[in-house]
Parts: structure tokens; sequence; C-alpha cells
């Protein structure tokens, strides 16, 4: 049996969020437990945010983002001792973090894996993000394919605020939800309606049609809340 590292523990909380959303009350029940085990652990939810930042985009220089590496694992080593980790978890889930675990975890003594995770870990901080953000204007093509993305692509996308808010929005109450997702879903309809009216090429002019058509007929449920939300954003 391998060691148990956080890279671990971080994969298979996440894999177990995705999986328990096909259930609602496994999905509530998960969700109580993150709340509780991670973001209530001071410790544990710096660790969860610095592993974040270290694998996500940041459109850094490649000077800027071997530092911003550097800093990184210097912080997470005085945050991980203090974090107790479960022994054994799942084996079957892929760890996400492999690059991280093998900086942090100073007993990684092959320095030719060490160089590839830096190698690896800087490729993606001087990498730009593709997240959307609410404030342009993207193409109705861009549109539909956002109504239509998994949750698993959607969660992929997210930074640590945005998963926060994920988080906060999927506890709420579902009646509550379902009220806000009829005012979203007017107001995603009423905006499609006035691009259609000033839109004067036909395929554009379709497509808008399709996207209209596809939201009055969109049942309630806390994945095409999220979908709604974000295409509403985005027009």
């Amino acid at each position: 049996m391998s060691k148990m590292t956080f890279g671990k523990i971080k994969s298979f909380i996440e894999n177990n969020l995705l999986e328990s959303y096909k259930n609602e009350k496994e999905f509530k029940k998960t969700l109580r437990e993150f709340k509780h085990n991670v973001l209530s652990n001071k410790s544990m939810s710096k660790a969860y945010d610095l592993y974040n930042q270290l694998s996500a985009p940041q459109g850094l220089s490649e000077s800027d983002a071997k530092e911003f590496l550097e800093e990184g694992i210097s912080l997470l080593q005085k945050v991980l001792p203090s974090i107790k980790l479960p022994k054994t978890i799942s084996e079957s889930v892929k760890n996400r973090y492999e690059d991280i675990d093998t900086l942090v975890y100073t007993q990684k003594l092959n320095l030719i894996e060490r160089i590839e995770s830096k190698k690896n870990i800087v490729s993606i901080l001087t990498s730009k993000s593709n997240t959307v953000k609410e404030s342009i204007n993207i193409p109705i093509k861009s549109m539909v394919s956002i109504a239509n993305q998994t949750l698993r692509n959607y969660l992929d996308n997210l930074d640590e605020n945005s998963k926060k808010e994920f988080i906060q929005l999927v506890s709420e109450d579902t009646k509550v939800l379902e009220d806000k997702f009829e005012v979203i879903r007017e107001s995603a309809i009423s905006k499609l309606q006035t691009l259609l009216e000033k839109e004067e090429e036909n395929e554009i002019k379709t497509r808008i049609s399709e996207t209209i058509n596809k939201l009055k007929d969109e049942k309630f449920d806390q994945m095409n809340f999220l979908k709604l939300k974000n295409l509403e954003s985005s027009i």
C-alpha cells in the first residue's frame, strides 16, 4: 500500500462529490462532510486552497511561475504536518495532484522525477485560464456548449472562490433554488429573444431559437441550475 498524501485525499474528496451528485440525498451528505472536514478545518482548508492554486492556470511568466511554485511548496510543507490524514482510501481514484505531492513530500528523492514534476506544474502556471468570465460576451455557439457541459468540466474550471460558491449554492433549500431557477430562466430567455431580434444571420438565428426552446423545456435540478446560471450570466 502506497503512502497516503494530501493530493490523494483531495482527489478522493472531489471524486466523491462528483459521484454522489447522482443522488441528491447522498450529495447533501457528502457536502456536509466536506464542509465539516475541509472548510471548517483551517489547516485543511489552507492546504486545499494551495493545491488548487498550484494546479490551476495562472498566466504567469516562467520566472514568476517558478517563484510561485517555490512559495506554494514552502507554505504546504508548513501546513501539512498539522493535518491528520486517513490511513487508507480507495486506490482506484486517480491522484490528480501527483506532481505537487512529489515536491511536497521530501521522501521522494528521485531528482529526475522531481524536476519533471516542477516542469509540469510550471507549464500549468504559465498557461492562461479558459474559465469564462461573467463580464465577457461570448458567441452563441459557445453559449450552447456551456449549456450542455458536464458537471465534471464545470468543476474542473472553477477557481477557489467559485468552488465555494458552488458548494454554498447546492447546499441551499431545493424550493428556494427552484424559484431562482425560474427567475434566471426568464432572464436568459429574455436576453436571447433580444439577441434574436437583432441578429441577421440565419444560422445564428437558428441556434438562438434552438437554445430558447431548450431552455423552455428544461426541467429543474441542481445540475441544470448551475448550467443555466452560467449561461444566463454569459449572454
